[in-house]
């Protein structure tokens, strides 16, 4: 049969573009898979306003080279919601870093006016954005709850997003300030006067000169309010 050679040379090609098509296939599907799994593993713990999304950087040849079901985790403690980051890839005893770039869209607030140094944070002081979050400082503050009531540490500008570092608790106590010291313990409670040496928010602690002159330290617990610590 003269066709013959012909026919096998035409079938052996099929096969070989076949298996080269379907490598970089397999391939790209594994590497859907991963990028699956990293974004599954960033947003169970992000808040409920945020999804994030995966690219995975490393090369698809450096990829194929681990297991087919790794034990993922993201490397460092990184407070932004988006950029480049590091996810540590655990096949037994061996380590692998792949690098990817993170994406997030979601909802926050921002200020619906410019805020003073020292000022009370109000409700109606936000308002919501949304959209892609590429833009947000780290350390961005996306509950409405954990923004009100604050106070402004110093100048934030309108339509800016509210930032952990921008804001504290109100004070509970300020220095200077008169305050009743209480001495809680089995059995009895002394109460006595003194006077405030750092500002307090409540919960934290602070200095208090008593009007015996000494120096004790508490903790603020309402307002003019202070539960000092005794020594056993």
């Amino acid at each position: 049969m003269p066709g013959l050679p012909r026919l096998l040379s035409s079938f052996v090609l099929v096969l070989l573009y076949g298996k080269l098509f379907l490598i970089p296939n397999a391939a790209h599907a594994e590497s859907n898979k991963l990028a699956s799994k990293i974004t599954e593993l960033l947003n169970k713990d992000s808040d409920s306003k945020v999804t994030r999304s995966v690219t995975i950087l490393t090369p698809a040849n450096q990829l194929a080279e681990m297991c087919s079901d790794p034990i993922l985790s993201v490397s460092g403690n990184d407070a932004r919601l988006t950029g480049n980051r590091s996810v540590i890839a655990q096949c037994d005893s061996n380590k692998k870093f792949i690098q990817i770039k993170i994406e997030a869209e979601g909802t926050w607030w921002v200020t619906n006016r410019a805020l003073k140094p020292g000022t009370p944070i109000q409700a109606d002081d936000l308002k919501q954005r949304s959209g892609s979050m590429a833009r947000l400082p780290a350390g961005v503050i996306l509950n409405k709850d954990d923004i009100v009531g604050q106070v402004a540490k110093g100048m934030i500008g309108a339509n800016q997003p509210f930032v952990e570092s921008k804001l504290r608790k109100r004070w509970t106590i300020v220095a200077g300030q008169n305050v009743e010291l209480l001495a809680p313990g089995p059995g009895f409670n002394i109460r006595s006067r003194g006077k405030a040496i750092d500002n307090a928010a409540q919960g934290d602690t602070l200095r208090v000169k008593t009007n015996l002159g000494q120096i004790v330290s508490g903790k603020a617990v309402s307002e003019g309010k202070v539960s000092i610590f005794i020594k056993d």
